[in-house]
């Protein structure tokens, strides 16, 4: 992801929580009731917010592990260019490239 939208996640959940928050205690005369739908929205919301951050997570993971992996592989090209052609530097180098 090109920008970083968590606090925009978690501002728009907290604002739905509260919104239904304001309904369910206007719509519904008992406390019970009330907490029963905040319960019930809040673990939907944090669900879909905790599963946003986890995505979010696992693509900034991948990303770094690629860009470790390529720098690898461009050291790895540097001393197999550097090394002796017939050399056991040079054959265990290539080895690993391909």
């Amino acid at each position: 992801m090109g920008r970083n939208y968590g606090f925009m996640t978690v501002l728009a959940g907290l604002s739905a929580l509260a919104v239904i928050a304001v309904a369910a205690v206007m719509r519904y005369p008992n406390t019970s009731d009330v907490t029963a739908v905040i319960t019930a929205a809040g673990t939907v919301i944090g669900t879909v917010v905790g599963a946003f951050f986890g995505v979010n997570a696992a693509s900034a993971g991948r990303v770094k592990a690629e860009e470790s992996r390529d720098q690898a592989t461009a050291a790895l090209v540097k001393v197999a260019s550097e090394a002796d052609k017939g050399s056991d530097v040079a054959k265990a180098a290539m080895e690993g490239v391909n």
